[in-house]
């Protein structure tokens, strides 16, 4: 697996995360993403993986605000935001949704053992919110 170029953005993201390096996830994540779908770097390119790079370390930032403020609501309010900026750039629900549940399966053993519980309950909320949200479209 590549190693991720990180951008100032993403430098920054990490520095607001904290000491929660998720870095090896989102490798993972982000890979996976593009081998299962092609489509995106046919329709987005190297732009759009840099965007789909720091979205994700985005996610785990509104994941560890949720942590600490133990408020899932910070988490799904983030996933419903999200959802309408990513859909309206084209890109639909389902993918968020799909994203979501690579971080879940790449998560596991990476994080201390009580953040990445919470981390998963976050994101299922997340998933649930968004299957909602899809439902109504």
């Amino acid at each position: 697996m590549t190693k991720l170029i990180l951008s100032p953005t993403v430098q920054k993201i990490k520095a607001d995360i904290g000491e929660i390096d998720v870095t090896p996830i989102v490798e993972k994540v982000v890979a996976t993403m593009y081998k299962d779908f092609p489509s995106l770097k046919e329709k987005f390119g190297e732009k759009g993986k840099e965007r789909t790079i720091e979205d994700n370390f985005y996610h785990f930032l509104y994941l560890n605000t949720a942590y600490k403020l133990n408020d899932t609501n910070t988490f799904t309010e983030y996933a419903t935001w999200l959802n309408s900026v990513l859909v309206s750039r084209g890109l639909k629900t389902e993918l968020i949704i799909y994203n979501f549940k690579k971080i879940q399966e790449c998560m596991p053993g990476i994080l201390e053992s009580e953040v990445e519980k919470k981390f998963m309950d976050y994101l299922e909320a997340g998933i649930q919110t968004l299957k909602e949200v899809a439902n109504k479209e």
